[in-house]
């Protein structure tokens, strides 16, 4: 099911579907793992099920979006994108997501957008969206909030394109994450590769008491991987203009 483009929705067919997926959840699964290096941003170290989430930041959100859901589909989630521009599957392949376990559903007309978000709603682990197209009611708003509490599963806006964001103002935010890209490494003198990017993560939201936490990361690292920047830490890097 997983793909950059998708065929005009049939809503039916699509509830059909997803009933086909939906997980069976037990007491001891309400927490949705995340990788380790991620926990300690998180209460309890993972996303509770049924929590509002949202990652801002433009392309380096992405990136850190795709990493912090890793962990869902490699043990066996499901992940559902609706109307996700550059969803970039094979950046998210590249940092362990397991890619056929994402469902990606492009640009519900006006008037389809809750439809389809509420379909997904308790048939995946995960739905991930940008902001809708068109205007989304308060009432509606309030609705796919609840179903989540509900079903059990978790919502993220992803804010990286240039829509307005339409639902800040009517959703209380679990955790709100934002992403900084710092630098990159690998060049040198004028010439070499990007190899590997720095990347400042804070969180915040109602789940942490009005606190906030924060750390930085390679995302990627220089081989390909994610690794936590330790504050002692310095390297040679070309800072972003």
């Amino acid at each position: 099911m997983a793909g950059e483009a998708a065929n005009p929705i049939d809503v039916t067919e699509l509830c059909h579907q997803v009933t086909r997926i939906a997980p069976v959840v037990l007491a001891a699964e309400q927490v949705l793992p995340v990788p380790e290096l991620f926990g300690e941003l998180l209460p309890g170290r993972g996303l509770q099920r049924g929590w509002i989430t949202r990652v801002e930041g433009g392309p380096s959100a992405r990136a850190f979006a795709w990493a912090l859901l890793a962990g869902v589909t490699t043990s066996g989630g499901w992940i559902a994108a609706v109307d996700v521009p550059g969803i970039g599957l094979a950046a998210a392949r590249d940092v362990g997501v397991a890619i056929e376990r994402i469902v990606v559903v492009s640009s519900p007309d006006a008037g389809e957008w809750s439809t389809v978000v509420a379909a997904l709603i308790g048939a995946v682990d995960v739905v991930v969206f940008d902001s809708p197209r068109h205007r989304v009611a308060p009432s509606e708003h309030r609705r796919l909030a609840s179903r989540a509490r509900e079903r059990g599963s978790v919502l993220l806006e992803l804010a990286t394109s240039s829509r307005p964001v339409r639902l800040e103002s009517q959703l209380q935010y679990d955790l709100a994450f934002s992403t900084r890209p710092l630098a990159w490494e690998g060049l040198g003198n004028g010439h070499g590769c990007l190899r590997g990017r720095a990347l400042d993560v804070a969180v915040s939201g109602r789940r942490l008491g009005g606190a906030s936490r924060s750390a930085r990361f390679e995302l990627p690292g220089v081989d390909g991987t994610i690794r936590r920047i330790e504050t002692a830490e310095s390297a040679v890097v070309i800072p972003l203009r």
